[in-house]
């Protein structure tokens, strides 16, 4: 009897080893497991070993026949992601065929960025792809990596770690089954780690009626362990490149699947609003963009506009801390040529709240896993932002400056989203929907119990002989732009006279004589545990409602999140894994207010229902 997989235990987001390569005939060779990644001819062998035998052209072309564009997405999964070969001619595939793709796949020894972001330079002239892929790539953290390329038609979910807890991650998770699976580890001899037999049993569980596989080997025990897991192999003749490979279909009758909404509503014309409706019109559904009771009515917009989008890290290894990186890295690839974001860097210096010690820990756990994060000491990071360091910090180069309203604008631009001038009251009959209106989400009688609370703020512009070359976050924010300097925001548990805010963002100004402009007031959402909510709302009785949603308790970090908790949505509407590894997923539910309520009853004035 085959063990079962087992998930990857705890929260935490471990720097995982680069693949170690070399060169041979220009293509990448690993000096780990003595292997090629792909043949000389690369994408013909990608052709002719999974392409052609998994009859991926085929699926794409029946899917884009299908009842409408939701509903045309190809789904692979891949064991072994190697230099992105693979994928990216899937994905060409696809696109040509007028079809999406959702493409799956496992990694324990991912290529370093510097690496693949120079395979990507050899390949990009044949596969255009590879530049988007290569400006998406991950940092080398374990877990869950989504990356969405072509205008939002192709979506990677890249698990670094060991596939079999990817795949126990995704078992009973990903409702919608497989179209296709590769199996692209390197030789069996040399990596017998991704060809057992546990592996494909639990690519059976993810797999319907139909479903192909396809692999380069031909090694017998490959065969019987697929053959005992329901799929019916046969070889398929590769001379004069090699004698054969292998390719089959599964036989049982596997997950049934189901069919994606066709229209959405979203309430809510926030930051979280527009985002959740950005992803499933990319994702091939009709979105109508309602607001909510008590909000002020669309155009959507925002009465703090301008804001920094940057990461708030924490180092103890906890669930909160790791969603803070995956929705910082998230929503860096995703907010990438938008709009309304100028990618400028911030620096986060050292203050009372986030000492020097922490930062440094944030470094010592995440900085080995790419370029993504810097720790400076206080003369480079004064240097870097021509402006005080008393104790360093950390340099962010993909972060940058939000300009809410014209962010917001770009992400409802999309002919796939109708915004209309109404408020919603009452929830309609006509579901799906989702629910991203800040505090205003407890009106709605099916959200009364998430635990979600109106916070004050203030930023304040003013004119100043300096400015710093770049944000500069910690204790507030310092927001340089083309006349003015934003200074913000406070954070008001009770609304402060505005004057008050005022000298308290100021005070970032250490003395700097300026000339007060202006004020902007607002309010943020926040959670009772300070993370973001995304996902199905639940009953008093524990059951989740599939088809009502919420995105909300951003706080002070939408900007951040809001994009994460979209994805979530989105992948949940489409019969997707979220983005998440389970436990993380499991710290951004609502569940978690019903959950704790039953054991110590409710905060932030949630009333008892």
């Amino acid at each position: 009897m085959t063990e079962p997989l087992q998930p990857m235990p705890g929260a935490g987001s471990p720097v995982l080893a680069a693949a170690r390569i070399d060169y041979q005939d220009d293509q990448p060779y690993s000096l780990d497991f003595h292997d090629i990644y792909h043949a000389g001819d690369g994408a013909a062998e990608v052709q002719r070993v999974f392409i052609g035998p998994a009859r991926v052209a085929e699926t794409a072309a029946q899917k884009a026949r299908g009842p409408h564009p939701a509903a045309a997405t190809v789904r692979v999964g891949e064991l072994g992601f190697g230099s992105g070969l693979n994928f990216v001619v899937a994905a060409q595939t696809c696109l040509d065929a007028g079809a999406r793709l959702h493409f799956f796949s496992f990694e324990a020894q991912p290529i370093d960025a510097a690496d693949f972001a120079r395979i990507a330079a050899r390949r990009a002239a044949a596969h255009p792809l590879y530049r988007e892929l290569a400006a998406a790539y991950p940092p080398r953290l374990g877990g869950w990596h989504q990356c969405t390329l072509a205008n939002g038609r192709v979506c990677l979910w890249l698990w670094l770690g060991e596939a079999a807890h990817g795949l126990a991650d995704l078992a009973g998770r990903q409702r919608q089954p497989m179209d296709a699976w590769f199996l692209d580890g390197f030789a069996p001899d040399r990596n017998p780690a991704l060809w057992q037999p546990a592996l494909f049993q639990a690519m059976a569980g993810l797999s319907r009626s139909g479903t192909r596989v396809a692999t380069f080997t031909a090694a017998g025990r490959v065969r019987r362990a697929l053959q005992a897991a329901g799929f019916a192999m046969a070889r398929v003749d590769q001379r004069p490149h090699k004698r054969e490979s292998l390719a089959g279909s599964f036989t049982p009758p596997g997950l049934a699947g189901f069919e994606p909404p066709r229209r959405v509503l979203v309430v809510g014309g926030g930051l979280a609003g527009a985002s959740a409706a950005w992803q499933l019109a990319r994702a091939g559904c009709q979105v109508r963009l309602a607001d909510a009771p008590g909000t002020e009515a669309l155009p959507p917009g925002s009465s703090m506009p301008v804001s920094v989008l940057h990461a708030r890290l924490l180092a103890d290894g906890s669930a909160a801390g790791e969603l803070r990186c995956r929705a910082y890295l998230h929503a860096a690839r995703a907010m990438r040529g938008l709009p309304g974001f100028r990618a400028s860097g911030a620096l986060q210096l050292a203050g009372a709240q986030q000492t020097a010690a922490r930062l440094q820990a944030v470094q010592a756990r995440y900085g080995a896993s790419g370029t993504w994060l810097h720790w400076l000491d206080a003369e480079a990071a004064a240097d870097l932002a021509h402006w005080p360091a008393a104790a360093g910090g950390l340099h962010l180069p993909d972060a940058g400056v939000v300009d809410m309203p014209a962010l917001i604008a770009a992400l409802t631009a999309d002919t796939a989203i109708e915004v209309v001038n109404e408020r919603v009251g009452e929830l309609p009959a006509d579901r799906p929907v989702v629910l991203a209106a800040g505090a205003d989400v407890r009106r709605f009688a099916a959200a009364g119990y998430l635990e979600v609370a109106a916070v004050y703020g203030q930023l304040d512009r003013v004119a100043a002989p300096a400015m710093p070359a770049l944000p500069v976050v910690g204790q507030g924010y310092l927001v340089p732009g083309d006349a003015l300097l934003t200074a913000g925001s406070t954070y008001e548990y009770r609304p402060w006279d505005p004057a008050e805010a005022t000298r308290a963002n100021l005070a970032q100004l250490q003395g700097l004589s300026c000339t007060w402009h202006s004020r902007c007031r607002g309010t943020r959402a926040v959670s009772s545990d300070r993370s973001a909510i995304a996902g199905p709302l639940y009953d008093a009785d524990g059951q989740p409602d599939e088809h009502l949603l919420v995105s909300a308790g951003h706080g002070s970090a939408g900007n951040v999140t809001a994009h994460l908790a979209g994805a979530v949505i989105t992948a949940h509407l489409m019969g997707d894994c979220p983005p998440l590894a389970r436990g993380l997923a499991a710290a951004l539910s609502p569940w978690r207010f019903r959950e704790r309520q039953a054991r110590r009853g409710v905060r932030h004035g949630v009333p008892e229902r």
